[in-house]
């Protein structure tokens, strides 16, 4: 009987281990209610010369010599030749501004659309700050087949080469990262290899912050709006947004939105969401018809109002990379996303999504950032409260009898109030309590 069921268990780790890289569907979330962006006034206010003075070097001609090279590069569809040039045009920009500048080559498997495997490289800039704490500026310079791609998303990764060369020449406590992605258009592959290194290393990451079509506004109307979508918990940056355009006269209207982190995502800012990372997507303000067809050249983007979605995206990260008042992200650090476990000790990383624990295991949870003290933190086994701990380091021994996919969710509560959340999918195996 015992040799019956290990190999029942062990086929079913075989057929997870093999769906984990097809699958996509289990994530970590993060669910708070944050602060008013009216606490951090006072600093944003303290920080405007500096901000003023990095955003206006951000200029037309300066965003128009990156998005004019890239577009002569183009179609640059995820390894090609002209894929090829453009990442090593990014590289060249990057490294002259004085940035610490690699290569991340990936070989990928492309999605359901895209069926074979992909072989390209990001491109990563790092101004390294006075501490480890990370926020990063990213955008896909790939293309479809057939298509200038001036907007989709060449104005991204132009606002990405324009944020790296007016905030390299500033001094930063935190520490910021531009990063350049392929292949995004055949699955959103440059970004997941991307996240899942920054996942396994523990990265301290901020927030990722996302443009993708940022450079089209045809009417007076759209040239004043902008798109922006949040996690949760990152929902206090879209009122520094707002905030930041009323104080630097940027005039733009934030159209909120929420980033669901178990949907499916359409940029590049889903691989961090997957991983339990906070992230703020840019959009423009208006549909672009022209998007993965030939008209997507230079007369589709309005440069002006490119200008000014990259000085609202640079005003913000600039104020980010000085800031000590950051709300609270509460992460399940054990765990790992895409780990096997046994009796609690990792036995092997198995890439993808999927976790899987075989006997008890601990539930670890960190809350980084808080500026206020955390009352509690209760954890949740599939929605009901099964522990309460009143004491750091905050855990709890799951040992629950199971052959199934189970949701762990853990949430804190601090002196104020206030409710911060993450939770994680793990395939249970446990057939003794």
């Amino acid at each position: 009987m015992k040799r019956l069921t290990m190999l029942a268990i062990l086929f079913v780790i075989n057929l997870l281990i093999i769906s984990s890289n097809f699958s996509s569907s289990i994530v970590s979330s993060h669910l708070v209610v944050h602060p008013s962006i009216s606490e951090n006034q006072i600093a944003i206010t303290q920080n405007t010369s500096k901000i003023v003075t990095i955003l206006n070097n951000i200029t037309e001609n300066l965003l128009r010599s990156y998005l004019e090279t890239l577009v002569a590069f183009s179609p640059r569809y995820t390894g090609t030749y002209g894929c090829e040039k453009s990442a090593k045009f990014i590289y060249q920009q990057f490294d002259q501004m004085g940035l610490k500048t690699r290569y991340k080559n990936w070989t990928s498997f492309g999605n359901q659309y895209h069926r074979r495997i992909f072989t390209s490289q990001n491109i990563e800039a790092t101004l390294e700050g006075k501490d480890d704490k990370i926020i990063i500026f990213n955008a896909h310079y790939d293309t479809v087949k057939f298509t200038p791609g001036a907007n989709d998303d060449g104005s991204g990764t132009a606002a990405v080469l324009a944020a790296a060369c007016v905030l390299s020449q500033h001094e930063f406590n935190h520490t910021l990262k531009f990063v350049a992605f392929s292949g995004e258009e055949v699955g959103l592959v440059g970004s997941q290899v991307y996240a899942k290194e920054a996942y396994d290393r523990s990265d301290d990451i901020i927030l990722e912050i996302n443009a993708d079509m940022i450079g089209r506004a045809t009417t007076t109307e759209t040239g004043r709006r902008m798109g922006i979508s949040a996690t949760t918990d990152a929902n206090w940056v879209q009122d520094l947004f707002e905030f930041s355009s009323n104080l630097y006269n940027l005039n733009m209207n934030i159209n909120r939105n929420t980033i669901i982190r178990d949907s499916r995502g359409y940029s590049d800012y889903h691989s961090f969401v997957e991983y339990g990372y906070e992230a703020v997507a840019c959009w423009e303000g208006e549909g672009d018809p022209n998007m993965h067809k030939w008209g997507d050249d230079l007369n589709n983007v309005n440069f002006s109002y490119l200008v000014n979605t990259t000085k609202m995206i640079v005003s913000v990260m600039a104020f980010l990379a000085d800031t000590n008042e950051i709300p609270p992200q509460v992460r399940i650090e054990s765990p790992k996303i895409g780990n096997v476990y046994h009796k609690d000790s990792k036995v092997c990383n198995i890439g993808g999504l999927t976790t899987i624990a075989l006997n008890g295991i601990w539930i670890w949870a960190d809350v980084k950032y808080s500026p206020s003290k955390i009352i509690k933190a209760e954890f949740y086994y599939d929605g009901k409260l099964v522990h309460t701990d009143t004491e750091p380091a905050y855990n709890w021994y799951c040992n629950k009898i199971s052959l199934r996919n189970h949701c762990i969710k853990v949430i804190v509560y601090d002196d104020r109030g206030k409710e911060y959340s993450d939770w994680i999918k793990i395939f249970f195996i446990n057939l003794e309590e």
